[in-house]
């Protein structure tokens, strides 16, 4: 896999594991490990009045019982009543086909220490039986295990190299189409980006890479821009971006979180075919450039 498409499905699977909750974070997870363990994995689903008697998921060949937990807000109490329920609740139907319960959570950070000596406890009070949890990491581990037409099926096409250089500019125009015209903006500035402008704004290696690949063909919307008769329509754009961006700084998202909503402000919400995904990201890169979104670092110590 291309650094590009391994960038752009790494930075995918972080955003889809930090947005989804509830059934759709269980629905995420059962998705990753069919793909992975095709006809191994079991997922199992609410039947009638007896539920699911607190089985979520099922690895035979490794006598694996899963159970998700993805509110929208984890605290220790809610995520230990949690656990109490749904391992006790396991034991009287599933006792003799499992070895190993696994909680699957949405923390990105991890687990308190309330919880994790809880889950310790459990492999204690009930050896040989284990109890044991899958965050972040262990979902990415497994789902970076599979196919590319796999990884595709999960998180949508990916842009290539080849795409980044088959990009022309009648791509761009319904891209650019998706923002809405704003007040022009006096005085653009039209600095070129500081080399420390990626760390400056704590991006990733995996946004870093996306942002290189879309620079290659930024001269692409710079073209577009000079071809058109409104010439303002350049700082129309300009201005929904930083507008955009001040949104979503002012909600406290993350760096690499604001790098995928801004994905998604001008490609819309639908995946986008390759092609698509390459001009969303010369058009990223084009304002990153520009410097109209993410923050300047200081140049020698000044503002």
């Amino acid at each position: 896999m291309e650094d590009l498409t391994r960038a752009f499905y790494e930075l995918a699977f972080e955003n889809a594991f930090l947005r989804k909750r509830a059934d759709e974070f269980q629905d995420f997870f059962c998705s990753i490990m069919e793909k992975r363990y095709p006809a191994d994995f079991i997922r199992v689903r609410p039947w009638g009045s007896i539920g699911d008697r607190k089985n979520d998921g099922y690895l035979r060949s490794r006598r694996m019982l899963f159970q998700s937990y993805a509110p929208n807000e984890m605290s220790a109490a809610t995520c230990l009543a949690k656990i109490e329920e749904d391992f006790n609740g396991a034991l009287p139907h599933w006792k003799q086909f499992f070895d190993v319960w696994v909680f699957v959570h949405n923390s990105r950070d991890g687990l308190g220490p309330q919880v994790t000596a809880r889950l310790l406890e459990l492999n204690r009070d009930h050896a040989p039986l284990r109890a044991t949890s899958w965050g972040f990491e262990e979902l990415r581990q497994e789902a970076f295990q599979l196919l590319d037409v796999d990884l595709a099926s999960l998180l949508g096409p990916a842009p290539s190299q080849r795409d980044m250089l088959d990009l022309g500019v009648a791509e761009l125009q319904p891209v650019l189409d998706q923002i809405g015209r704003l007040a022009a903006v006096a005085d653009p500035d039209l600095r070129p980006v500081p080399p420390r402008k990626l760390e400056h704004n704590m991006l990733s290696s995996h946004v870093a890479t996306l942002l290189k690949a879309g620079m290659s063909r930024a001269d692409l919307v710079r073209r577009y821009f000079r071809a058109q008769t409104n010439q303002a329509r350049h700082d129309e754009i300009a201005e929904a971006f930083r507008s955009k961006y001040r949104e979503l700084q002012a909600r406290g998202v993350a760096p690499d979180d604001v790098f995928a909503e801004l994905q998604r402000f001008v490609g819309g919400t639908v995946i986008g075919t390759p092609s698509r995904q390459s001009a969303v990201l010369a058009v990223l890169s084009y304002f990153f450039e520009e410097c109209d979104i993410f923050e300047r670092p200081a140049e020698d110590g000044s503002a």
